[in-house]
């Protein structure tokens, strides 16, 4: 093969790799951005290798590139042929106007025909710039961790996924580096081989790359040990929020998809809400009532209905309302851009500021119950709001005396649960309410079995239910360790297996007390506070709330209009004025942290039981890696000694050290010292192997250092200057 072919060959193997990767730039922007025609693009970016490939004179390859990008825009944007006198003046109009708007720096006015022949310009100067990287630099580094950053940073902040893009980067950025690194060290020494020997000299670099590509591909692969940057991130700009993705550790926070829970998160202290109100209460946002095995959807029973208010009119839904005398009012102010109404229990009514021309509306999900103010149908932020409301009151005398027969409406819509509900949940909420006669007396039981049954409190080291894995038999029976959404989905799913109809709830905690006035009190919250609990519906009362999770206590208000001795108990665990608190107790505390230290060795042990195959992979590489280093010791030392002592300077100090590592490294090379041969016979031996005297000059001055302990007379500098020569030499 000619020596310009080969070239030629070679080059344009660079230019097919370098092509792909511009594709992995592109797909991306062209997906974010909604653009269409990326074949066009990509063939633009073709054109402009193979005119760099072949050398094109610029004159030729500027009016080919200039041609191409007119018809682009004429085609694109007007539908008119580049030939014809409208694609022409098309062409002028376009120029014509950017270039006014360029002069006055309205840069944001720049029409979009304009803004794609800036880009067709880029991608020019980045092919050039590629093109210099190849043939002049030979080096593609900078180009690929560029590329590598983008594709990242693309996949962690946007919905693009670029697991695939970024590992074929890698492999042929790696290949590529490689052979362009060998090219460029044959330029620097000026030496040239045949193609067949500079092929023999680059498989290897393909194959060892190309293994560990397959190999890591195969290899498993732990999940993520670092948790996502975006919620600090979103949360630092004002945008925190709840991630989807449960299965690492997720920032707490009101979220809507609820479709997978599980899984640990990390406090979040973001103010979301002041509340200025009497008591301390929980604020509700929405119900589900669909459980999947892994989370909650909800449900479609009203497609399309919802149940239009507006500011001050009475709102009505499924909760009871406590008596007119009782009604309270309470200010709320959003610091977070809600798309929905914080409510009390006990709801009344909704006073809106600058509520005059009457345009705010309401909207009542009849599915959820989620209150949406809206304005011309469409979805707005309100700012402020004085909710109305009276807290309900229920008599104990009605939950202790069903005799109300059960909606079958609510019955069919509140008693679902999936068919790969494990029989044992079943078997468990029986043995749970065994002895109780009342719905009200068994749904108790079940509040009160999670505080008495061995259940742990924590936001760390929560559980994600495997595919084959029930989210609530999980925690009943496995974990028995999560956080408010694992208590009040178990609740649910256990009310519901004996027959009590029962929904899941979402909204927030009280929140802190941070200033008062009088009577009224204002309430600091938090995503902290962000919460889930549980409604049952209990016949002749309707439905009232219930708070599982341990160290919450719940708002509900029970009037003992007759005589019990259940009063006492039933305040051990409802309390109006208590805050809830989502921290357990210290004892609780004190044995979680004992736990964790007795399970270190355990989850050390199950991890290198979980991982044998990588970690045997691994210790087999590090062998063979170091006893490789060991065989190789006299190519690689010697240049080690060289780097370590490149900067230091020959001295009194210093001398004595590296006459000894010099003799070390002449060791490596094969002249050993023999058993009682003098030094000067030693380097007189070296001196007629290299044909120099620089061995022997220097061990004169090392037996003077030796023994007379004077230096004064030695030329330090010629000594490093013979010290380096002799290094080389061995290394050459």
């Amino acid at each position: 093969m000619k020596k310009n072919n080969f070239k030629r060959l070679e080059l344009a193997l660079y230019y097919v790799v370098v092509f792909f990767i511009l594709r992995e730039w592109l797909v991306p922007i062209m997906e974010l951005t909604g653009t269409g025609y990326t074949s066009l693009i990509l063939l633009f970016i073709a054109i402009n290798l193979v005119l760099n490939l072949f050398k094109v004179h610029y004159s030729i390859s500027w009016v080919i590139k200039l041609v191409y990008m007119s018809w682009f825009i004429v085609f694109v944007y007007s539908g008119q042929s580049i030939l014809s006198v409208d694609g022409f003046l098309f062409l002028l109009d376009i120029f014509k106007t950017n270039s006014a708007i360029i002069i006055q720096s309205d840069w944001v006015h720049v029409t979009d025909p304009f803004r794609t022949l800036l880009f067709f310009i880029l991608i020019w100067m980045l092919i050039y710039l590629i093109h210099h990287w190849i043939t002049v630099r030979m080096t593609i580094f900078y180009f690929i961790v560029l590329t590598v950053f983008f594709i990242a940073t693309l996949d962690t902040f946007t919905e693009y996924d670029g697991s695939n893009a970024i590992i074929k980067i890698v492999l042929l950025g790696l290949m590529m580096t490689s052979i362009l690194f060998i090219k460029r060290l044959l330029s620097q020494s000026n030496v040239h081989i045949a193609w067949f020997k500079y092929i023999k000299l680059v498989m290897p670099i393909v194959f060892l790359i190309g293994l560990s590509g397959i190999v890591a591909i195969l290899l498993p692969k732990s999940p993520p040990q670092w948790p996502d940057p975006v919620p600090f991130i979103k949360s630092a700009a004002g945008q925190g929020e709840e991630i989807d993705n449960r299965d690492g550790v997720s920032k707490v926070g009101y979220g809507e998809n609820d479709s997978r829970l599980g899984g640990s998160f990390i406090a979040d202290d973001t103010v979301v809400f002041l509340a200025q109100a009497e008591t301390k209460q929980y604020w509700r946002v929405e119900t589900k009532d669909i459980y999947t095995s892994k989370g909650w959807e909800k449900s479609d029973y009203f497609v399309g209905t919802a149940s239009v208010y507006l500011p001050n009119e009475p709102i009505y839904h499924s909760l009871p309302v406590g008596p007119e005398e009782e009604t309270q009012s309470a200010s709320i102010q959003v610091l977070y851009p809600f798309e929905f109404i914080i409510q009390p229990y006990g709801l009344k009514s909704i006073e809106v500021d600058g509520t005059a021309d009457g345009s705010i509306e309401l909207h009542m999900d009849d599915n959820s119950e989620k209150l949406i103010p809206k304005v011309n149908n469409s979805t707005i932020t309100l700012d402020n709001y004085l909710v109305q409301y009276s807290k309900p009151v229920y008599l104990y005398s009605e939950l202790k005396n069903p005799t109300e027969e059960m909606n079958p409406f609510i019955q069919e819509r509140y008693l679902q649960l999936p068919e790969t509900l494990p029989s044992r949940v079943r078997d468990l909420a029986e043995e749970i309410v065994a002895g109780e006669e009342t719905p009200y007396d068994k749904a108790r039981a079940i509040e009160m079995y999670f505080r008495q049954n061995g259940f742990r409190y924590s936001t760390d080291n929560v559980a994600v239910p495997a595919e084959d894995q029930d989210y609530v038999d999980q925690f009943l029976f496995e974990t028995k360790i999560g956080y408010c959404d694992n208590f009040s989905t178990s609740m649910v799913v256990l009310l519901r297996s004996i027959g009590i109809p029962a929904r899941w709830v979402k909204g927030f905690a009280g929140g802190d007390v941070i200033n008062t006035d009088g009577a009224v009190k204002e309430f600091q919250v938090t995503n902290n506070d962000a919460h889930s609990w549980v409604e049952a519906y209990i016949p002749n009362v309707g439905w009232i709330n219930f708070e599982p999770t341990i160290g919450f206590n719940n708002t509900r208000t029970i009037n003992y209009d007759v005589q019990t001795n259940a009063y006492q108990q039933e305040e051990l665990t409802v309390d109006e004025e208590t805050e809830p608190d989502e921290t357990v107790e210290e004892e609780e505390e004190e044995q979680q942290k004992t736990t964790e230290k007795n399970n270190i060795l355990s989850t050390f042990v199950d991890f290198v039981k979980e991982h044998k195959v990588v970690l045997i992979f691994v210790f087999i590489v590090l062998v063979l890696f170091a006893f490789s280093l060991y065989k190789l010791r006299r190519k690689w030392l010697p240049k080690v000694y060289v780097r370590m002592n490149k900067q230091k300077q020959f001295s009194e100090a210093s001398f004595e050290a590296m006459y000894l590592q010099l003799l070390k490294i002449l060791e490596l090379k094969g002249f050993k010292r023999l058993e009682g041969q003098t030094l000067q016979s030693f380097a007189a031996e070296v001196d007629a192997y290299y044909s120099t005297k620089h061995m022997s000059n220097i061990t004169k001055a090392y037996e003077q250092f030796i023994y007379a302990k004077d230096l004064r007379e030695v030329d330090f500098d010629e000594m490093k200057e013979s010290w380096e020569y002799l290094i080389n030499r061995t290394t050459s």
